[in-house]
């Protein structure tokens, strides 16, 4: 599918690209997910500064919620919400955590990058991973109200 225009660009790249570079960020995203979690009264605090390592198992459907588009660039919205599991530097499980990611990422536009060139729907995760240096100023943000934590040391 040839790719035409700003509209059709998100439509491709949304769960094609977009979702793996959001979820590979959130996996380094280390201190802005322990910001997230000292807001959360019920788990132990000293235990949320042990995480050295986070991994999404699962993250439903990617949204692209809308877009700004200026000097070749476009400032794309999106949610995604994700079942994030966490370890200390040791290996031993600490959080699974469920939540709400919400952000903005940016990207050249149609006009200033051959998106037509990546074959995004024959990639791997690795190989599109290659390309995130496209994917610019990342902001996740984890929604309070709609984050969580079970404890899976006990």
């Amino acid at each position: 599918m040839k790719i035409s225009s700003n509209e059709e660009l998100l439509e491709v790249i949304g769960e094609a690209f977009l979702w793996d570079v959001i979820s590979d960020h959130v996996e380094h995203d280390l201190t802005h997910i322990k910001e997230a979690l000292h807001k959360i009264g019920y788990i132990d605090q000293e235990m949320v500064e042990q995480i050295a390592w986070a991994e999404i198992q699962e993250s439903d459907e990617f949204h692209v919620i809308g877009f700004h588009e200026y000097n070749g660039v476009l400032r794309v919205s999106f949610e995604m919400p994700a079942l994030i599991n966490t370890k200390n530097s040791s290996g031993d499980w600490l959080f699974r955590i469920t939540t709400f990611c919400t952000g903005t990422v940016e990207i050249p536009d149609i006009d200033s990058y051959d998106w037509n060139s990546l074959d995004l729907d024959d990639m791997d995760r690795p190989t599109i991973l290659s390309h995130k240096d496209l994917a610019k100023n990342i902001n996740v943000v984890y929604e309070e109200q709609d984050t969580e934590a079970d404890d899976l040391t006990v």
